[in-house]
């Protein structure tokens, strides 16, 4: 359900291209494909270690 309250505060402490970032992800996020996804990385198992891995060469994926 929706935190109307939450989403006001969200809005009030993030920068217009905060919430335009976190709008664009939203909808490539909706638009994953998983399905395709798991079956191109069955088919070709050397993108694995991209897959897993982009991430984590920054450091990010430890900060979540």
């Amino acid at each position: 359900m929706l935190d109307i309250a939450k989403i006001g505060q969200l809005a009030q402490d993030s920068s217009p291209q905060d919430l335009h970032a976190a709008w664009v992800w939203q909808q490539q996020f909706n638009a994953f494909n998983g399905q395709e996804i798991i079956t191109d990385l069955a088919q070709q198992p050397q993108l694995w270690s991209s897959f897993f891995f982009t991430a984590a060469s920054d450091g990010s994926a430890q900060e979540a």
